[in-house]
């Protein structure tokens, strides 16, 4: 049924290019008269935060035009209040909000669609429908891109990509590739306890996960090895009952040490809670890239087809650790356990540095956590 309605809305989005033609743009050239920009990044966590340096650029390249930002309700609650766009069209996913997202975006009158990430295979005949006069899209080597503006290139690593995508309509280069969240996040610190360790276990595909059974070796290995090191297990509320799986594995005098925050906070309060760990082990998963943002050291497991080359942190480099595999027995407990040390050490000769935590400025959240 959706290939039939898809062939349909092709179809209709020919007949309406037919009659509306969007403007055409053979090679760069710099955009003048920009009064109001539509960015796409209506897709997962991560594939937003690498949207945000291209956000943040936008916005200094057209600082008098209005910027709406089209985003994920999931994720919306993350970014209010962002101060680099101006508005936001939630997405609320599927065919059934098709047409009303397109009624939403003809009422804005974009001048200009940057589609950062976004999914097939409704999104294209939505950016066209939108009545932008101009519509670029960040490559994913989709053919009907060609019906855009321009088809770009593909790059390697998704953040330089997007830039590369707004460059072609400023003539400008970009190398500032710092994720940014809501400035409230970045000014916030707490008092870090010792030895706080994060485990994200789960991950978007069942094949890019590392199992319960090795984060319990390794769990036990650093409760052995640290007498003040905690391990909190972060995640979603349905990911609590298999994160409870890991007491199974760990000998029980050292249970009192796990603690199951899956599901405690929500995506807007997560970022507190990371800042709160002095490490976060994980796969390649949007809390992986809120680290990478807000200076988090962490150790990142790229299994099942999983690359650093394409989704990997890009910013304070000495601070994060990626190993890549295709499968979990290539990765062994004692491998991320070195790692971790490795790490420990990097950051106590390095105390100073920003991405050490501060004073604590919000009791509150701060209660919240530690509770």
């Amino acid at each position: 049924m959706k290939k039939i309605i898809t062939f349909f809305v092709y179809l209709f989005v020919r007949f309406y290019l037919s009659k509306y033609p969007i403007h055409k743009l053979p090679q760069p050239t710099k955009l003048q008269n920009i009064k109001h920009i539509l960015l796409f990044s209506n897709t997962a966590l991560g594939d937003t935060m690498m949207s945000t340096p291209a956000i943040v650029q936008t916005r200094r390249a057209f600082p008098s035009a209005k910027i709406t930002l089209f985003i994920s309700k999931t994720i919306y609650p993350l970014f209010q209040n962002y101060e680099y766009v101006d508005d936001f069209l939630v997405y609320q996913g599927g065919y059934k909000s098709f047409i009303s997202d397109i009624l939403k975006m003809r009422r804005l009158k974009p001048d200009l669609v940057l589609m950062f990430h976004s999914n097939g295979p409704m999104d294209i005949p939505s950016a066209i429908l939108s009545g932008a006069k101009y519509i670029l899209k960040t490559s994913r080597n989709n053919d009907k891109e060609q019906l855009l503006s321009t088809k770009l290139p593909l790059y390697a690593h998704f953040i330089p990509a997007r830039l590369q995508s707004l460059s072609y309509i400023t003539l400008e280069n970009y190398d500032n590739i710092q994720m940014k969240l809501p400035a409230k996040y970045h000014a916030f610190s707490v008092n870090m306890r010792g030895g706080d360790i994060g485990f994200q276990m789960r991950t978007s595909k069942e094949r890019r996960e590392w199992g319960i059974e090795n984060f319990a070796k390794l769990a036990t290995m650093i409760l052995e090895s640290h007498a003040t090191a905690t391990i909190f297990l972060s995640g979603t509320l349905s990911e609590r009952e298999y994160s409870d799986q890991i007491y199974s594995f760990i000998p029980k005098d050292l249970h009192k040490r796990i603690h199951n925050h899956c599901g405690k906070y929500s995506l807007d309060e997560l970022p507190y809670f990371l800042k709160s760990l002095h490490c976060f082990i994980t796969g390649d998963t949007g809390p992986m890239h809120l680290c990478g943002a807000l200076g988090i050291p962490s150790i990142a497991l790229f299994l099942g087809g999983a690359s650093p080359a394409g989704s990997g942190i890009l910013q304070d480099r000495e601070i994060h650790i990626e190993i890549q595999q295709e499968s979990p027995e290539f990765i062994t407990p004692h491998q991320i356990f070195e790692s971790l040390e490795t790490l420990i050490k990097k950051l106590s000769i390095n105390e100073n540095k920003k991405y050490k935590i501060l004073k604590t400025t919000s009791k509150n959240m701060e209660q919240k956590i530690f509770s």
